[in-house]
């Protein structure tokens, strides 16, 4: 290692302490230090970062130490995402408590805006979804209390279906779709404004064509095709919409088919 990926290592074991201590920001100043390493150079970094010492604990549960404590949550954020780190995600924390339970509590209960992708991270460090985490999104469904909280259970509710960060990645950037046929499994409208399941359909025809088969399947399956007909009787829009589907039908999105059937197994 040369003199200046030197200082920059040590540079950065200096910034990494310090961001622990005081991690009020969400931002880390030392991240451009890390994006100027090559991987052996990173390798050499992990071998001299011991957040173990810097935290006070088993190495193995430096990140559920962390993520445990609500004033380190931007450290926790900023170690599950820089995947140049060598953390451990599949321990198991106080009172058994996971990294997922204890980043889905904090999904939950976040009132703004909240990082997804930290999830689908936390897969992709080859986090595997544990019968604790079922068993605690099951019993999350009786702190629903309005629309928002159902909609973010279901999205916890398909991270432990899904189980892998290459699907999860699918079903977030479809999650439009994938509410689509939620609501049509429960039969209303869930995570959508719209008033009844005619406008869910006449919304999904138009704009979901790539899953636009997989969609009318579980219209089919969950028998809600003449209860939607119905709603259409009088303006026919939904009719003339599936007729241009059908006669124009895109490719379908297989791999979005896959997830689906991952969530909804009935479908298959």
């Amino acid at each position: 290692m040369d003199f200046w990926k030197e200082e920059r290592v040590v540079s950065y074991l200096v910034e990494i302490e310090k961001f622990y201590k005081d991690c009020s920001t969400d931002f880390f100043p030392g991240i451009n230090l890390l994006n100027q390493l090559n991987k052996q150079d990173k390798r050499e970094l992990n071998k001299r970062l011991h957040l173990d010492k810097i935290i006070g604990c088993e190495k193995r549960l430096v990140l559920n130490v962390c993520i445990e404590n609500q004033e380190k949550d931007n450290f926790s954020f900023y170690l599950i995402r820089t995947l140049d780190l060598d953390i451990e995600v599949n321990n198991y924390g106080s009172s058994k408590s996971t990294v997922f339970i204890e980043l889905a509590k904090k999904y939950f209960k976040a009132k703004g805006w909240f990082h997804l992708q930290l999830f689908n991270l936390l897969f992709e460090r080859g986090y595997v979804i544990k019968k604790e985490d079922i068993n605690f999104v099951l019993e999350l469904h009786k702190e629903i209390k309005k629309q928002s909280d159902f909609d973010k259970w279901a999205i916890l509710r398909f991270a432990t279906k899904l189980n892998n960060w290459e699907k999860f990645d699918i079903a977030m950037r479809k999650e439009r779709e994938l509410f689509t046929i939620l609501s049509l499994k429960m039969g209303k409208p869930i995570y959508f404004n719209f008033p009844n399941l005619l406008g869910i359909s006449n919304n999904a025809i138009q704009h979901y064509r790539e899953s636009g088969d997989v969609i009318l399947k579980a219209m089919d399956y969950y028998n809600r095709t003449s209860q939607i007909e119905k709603l259409d009787s009088k303006k026919g829009t939904f009719k003339r919409k599936k007729q241009e589907y059908f006669e124009n039908k895109p490719i379908q999105d297989k791999d979005f088919e896959e997830v689906v059937f991952d969530i909804f197994p009935e479908l298959k």
